[in-house]
């Protein structure tokens, strides 16, 4: 295989390590990831088929090696996968939102207000009357 078509296809099915205490490498595909979330100077990394995952990095080194067009941050601690999420909802009392993700992670995931925007645009919306 030619090494142009290789780096086309390592581009399709992206995969970034995860650092464990144990100073193991763990790699995983981003598409299989639905959350990252701060746990103290760690992230963990919430998956489908796997346990909670811990890397050993906090979330702000951890989230620039996933892919800026599908992993976008929603809270100071805590950035999700967009193609995981099932739906956008305003919170109880109606001023704030959250987001609730894809079985069988299921977790309902508060949205920041300032990182709404970042929320919207992940979808392609810009209408503010959405704020």
């Amino acid at each position: 295989m030619p090494e142009s078509a290789m780096a086309g296809q390592a581009r399709t099915v992206r995969r970034v390590l995860l650092h464990v205490a144990d100073g193991r490498r763990i790699p995983v595909e981003t598409a299989e990831v639905f959350l990252l979330e701060a746990d103290g100077d760690e992230t963990l990394v919430r998956t489908a088929g796997r346990r909670r995952l811990r890397d050993v990095r906090a979330l702000g080194e951890v989230l620039p090696r996933f892919p800026a067009d599908t992993f976008v941050r929603v809270h100071r601690s805590c950035a999700v996968n967009v193609a995981r999420v099932t739906e956008i909802r305003r919170r109880p009392g109606g001023r704030d939102w959250e987001l609730r993700l894809e079985p069988p992670v299921n977790l309902v995931v508060p949205i920041g207000r300032e990182h709404l925007q970042l929320v919207w645009g992940a979808y392609g919306e810009t209408d503010d009357l959405l704020t």
